[in-house]
This record gives C-alpha cells, sequence and structure tokens, in this order.
C-alpha cells in the first residue's frame, strides 16, 4: 500500500524565546524537522509532506536544497492538528492508501517504530496510534483500551478521572490511518472546546461511532520526546547522544566516558578506534580504524583515516584530511591541510592551507602564514622533512623532499629539496644525507 507522510512543522516555539523557528533547533547539528524527514525517507513513501505556518513559508527553499523532492502546503492559521492535516489533504487524496502524520519538533523517532506502525494496517486496523508508558505520565493524554485490547478512546489528562489517570498508557500524538477513511471523516471534528481548536486526538471517537478499528503500538518513551522549551530541547539531546554512544559501542568503537563527548548526526568511526572524555565532533567528520582521539580535541568537516593519535588539545577544522598513522599533537589548529602518511605535527603548531608530505616531522611552534592581508595562500611541504621550532612559512611556498629547515627561521621563498637552511638571514647548505 502507498504511503504519504504529512510532517506537522508549524508551530513558532514561543516557550523556546528564540528568533529561529523551533523545527529548525539543531540536535547532533543537524535540524530537528531534517532528522524526522530523514527517517521518513527511509519508508520510501510516494511523497513527503510538510506543513508550515504562512510565517515560515521563507524557509521552504532553505528545506528544498536539503531534500527537494518534499512537497509543502500552508496552514494559513493555526487551529489545531486537524486543520493542519486538513491543509495537506490535497497531496494524499489520490494515489495514496495509508497517512501517516509525525511532528518535526519529535526527531528521535525510529525507522523500526514507523515500520511496526505501518505494518499494524494490514491486520484490519484502520487506523493505529502510537503510544508510550513514560514512568511520569504528567499531563499526557491517556489511550483507554476496550475489552478487546482496541483503542476505545483518547482522553486529555485535564478531563481525566483518577482511575483514567492512573493509565500509564500515554498518546504520542503519532498516527497512521487508512487515507479514505482518514478522508472520510476528517472534516466532521469541531472545535468544540476551550481552546476553539480542531485536535487530531477526536477523531478516534468519530472512528469508534461508525465502527471502524483502532488500533496501537507501544514504543519506547524516548522515541516520542517533543520540544516547546530550552529544558525539552536539552533532553531530547541528551537522549540522541545516548543513542549515538550505543551505536558506536556496538559497532567496536571504545568510548572511555560517553557523559562528555559530543557526536554530530553524520559522525562516522571505524572500528578499535579510542574516544577519550571531552571530545566534540562537528559535522561531516569521519574516523577510520584504530584512530585515538584525546581529551579536549575539536574535530569539524575532516577526514582521519586509520591508526592516528590526535589530541589532546587538538583541532581540526573544514576540509582537512588526516592520512594514516599521522599524529597531531597538544595545541595544534589544522586548516583545510592535507597530512600525508606518517608525519607528525605533535605540539603548538598552526598548518593552513598546506600539503605536508610523508614522514615529515614540524616542530613545535611552527606556523604557515597562509594570509597576507588579501587572500589565502598554500604552502607544500614535501616527503622526509625536518621543520625546526619556531619556524615561520610564508605562503605562497613550496619546500622540497627532504629538506632541513632550522630552528626560528623565516622561509619565504621557495626551498629546494635535499637542503639545509637555518638563520635569519637563511643559511642555505645541501642535506649530506642525501
Amino acid at each position: 500500500m502507498s504511503l504519504a507522510v504529512v510532517i506537522l512543522a508549524a508551530g513558532k516555539g514561543t516557550r523556546l524565546n528564540s528568533e529561529k523557528y523551533k523545527v529548525f533547533h539543531e540536535i547532533g547539528n543537524f535540524p530537528m524537522l531534517y532528522h524526522i524527514v530523514n527517517t521518513a525517507k527511509q519508508l520510501n513513501p510516494k511523497r513527503i509532506i510538510i506543513v508550515i505556518s504562512q510565517a515560515m513559508k521563507g524557509h521552504e527553499k532553505e528545506i528544498k536544497r536539503k531534500f527537494p523532492d518534499l512537497k509543502f502546503c500552508i496552514q494559513k492559521r493555526q487551529l489545531g492538528t486537524a486543520n493542519a492535516l486538513d491543509s495537506a489533504k490535497k497531496y494524499f487524496k489520490n494515489e495514496v492508501k495509508k497517512v501517516l502524520v509525525l511532528y518535526g519538533d519529535t526527531p528521535l523517532i525510529k525507522l523500526v517504530t514507523l515500520r511496526k506502525l505501518e505494518n499494524k494496517l494490514k491486520n484490519k486496523s484502520d487506523m493505529c496510534i502510537l503510544t508510550m508508558k513514560p514512568k511520569e505520565p504528567k499531563q499526557y493524554g491517556r489511550v483507554v483500551l476496550n475489552t478487546n485490547q482496541k483503542v476505545e478512546k483518547i482522553i486529555e489528562f485535564t478531563e481525566a478521572s483518577t482511575d483514567e489517570k492512573k493509565n500509564n498508557l500515554c498518546n504520542s500524538g503519532i498516527m497512521i490511518f487508512k487515507s479514505f477513511e482518514l478522508l472520510r471523516y476528517i472534516n466532521q471534528i469541531s472545535n468544540n472546546n476551550s481552546k476553539k481548536e480542531y485536535f487530531l486526538t477526536d477523531i478516534v471517537e468519530i472512528f469508534k461511532k461508525n465502527k471502524k478499528v483502532i488500533d496501537y503500538l507501544i514504543c519506547e518513551y524516548e522515541e516520542t520526546l517533543g520540544v516547546n522549551d530550552r529544558d525539552d530541547l536539552l533532553e531530547v539531546e541528551t537522549n540522541f547522544q545516548k543513542v549515538k554512544v550505543k551505536e558506536f559501542l556496538s559497532r567496536g568503537i571504545t568510548i572511555l566516558d560517553r557523559k562528555s563527548v559530543y557526536f554530530s548526526y553524520d559522525t562516522k568511526i571505524g572500528k578499535d578506534s579510542v574516544i577519550y572524555p571531552n571530545v566534540y565532533f562537528g559535522k561531516e567528520v569521519a574516523i577510520g580504524k584504530n584512530v585515538k582521539i584525546k581529551s579536549f580535541t575539536h574535530l569539524e568537516g575532516t577526514i582521519i583515516k586509520n591508526n592516528c593519535e590526535i589530541g589532546p588539545f587538538a583541532r581540526i577544522r573544514p576540509d582537512s584530511t588526516i592520512y594514516d598513522s599521522v599524529r597531531i599533537g597538544n595545541f595544534v589548529e589544522i586548516k583545510k591541510s592535507e597530512i600525508k602518511n606518517n608525519a607528525k605535527i605533535p605540539h603548538l603548531s598552526y598548518i593552513g592551507d598546506s600539503t605536508v608530505g610523508s614522514e615529515t616531522n614540524i616542530g613545535a611552534g611552527t606556523i604557515t602564514c597562509n594570509y597576507d592581508g588579501i587572500r589565502k595562500n598554500k604552502t607544500k611541504i614535501g616527503k622526509h622533512c625536518f621543520i625546526g621550532s619556531n619556524t615561520s612559512l610564508i605562503a605562497p611556498l613550496s619546500i622540497g623532499d627532504n629538506a632541513i629547515i632550522g630552528a626560528g627561521s623565516v622561509i619565504k621563498k621557495n626551498v629546494s629539496k635535499s637542503v639545509i637552511i637555518y638563520g635569519k638571514p637563511k643559511i642555505v647548505r645541501k642535506n649530506k644525507k642525501n
């Protein structure tokens, strides 16, 4: 049966006290909305529809750059969840047999859970509600079952009796419908309530009156966590990090402190790597096998290949590639550079817009002076070189293979291979070892 996914994302999130719309707040360095879209796409639906507010229309192009196949619909007035879903029906009233309703501020829902939910409609059900059993049900709506263990009703906490409040089977808000049944009854939902809004949960009563079968599925509470304020945002981020830690541990990666390491949504780490405490993984970081990332290291947009040792207190910035068996030590910053096999930059150096050849050793305090005040310039250091401590390499610059640069040198012109350079002004002589 073909599937349409409708993601409700029109809420501004005023309790976040932010200029940014709620669904664009990030979990694991990735907007919440994008998390849920990525998960939905793995269901291979006929289409995915995002319901946004009129005020969010300016963000449509931004979202489409990431997900060009999405459909958008504007909820002109925010009159409740049923109203939001009704505004999207033009995209699922034809050629679609099932409609799954998700929320843009609930980014932790698992693919396996959604697949189970979808499969429920194969069991002669017309609708299925995703439920959970939190340790503290708080003010969640309660899902009441009949003697056949099907859904009888959803009752809001404020309207529940004392006995009904003892029931800890709670509504997550996520639902799936047979589309023709949804289309038949959604317009029967009224706004006869204190908020004068059209609530999707009211469709349960309408389905029951028409003898439709309503099933339910229980999932882990953490999957259904939504974001309304900054405290919720922190809780969702914390749970996201827990999931990432478990994922990496199961893949053969050692993490020495699960609470102090921060992973992005797209972090990749190879088997037998060791992650020390207080490490930050920004976006687009890929780590190979048997790599040690030591404490207080900050990584962004970089590839680190096999058998490397990075840190402590290292920073590797975007567009950098660290090849096999490289040692990057404490207080070293790498930016937009390639560090080739077996090279060593042990401490207190800045390497920017550069290539460092294999087996080359960079002494403490060495910097590549890559910016002349107008443009960034490149430095190329060959193989088997030694760069002495406190050396300034003024780009654009090329240093040949097997060259030795003495400590404290300032290098402004290209250096031939197999020479020794030292002093200010420089003294040049042949490297007799080569």
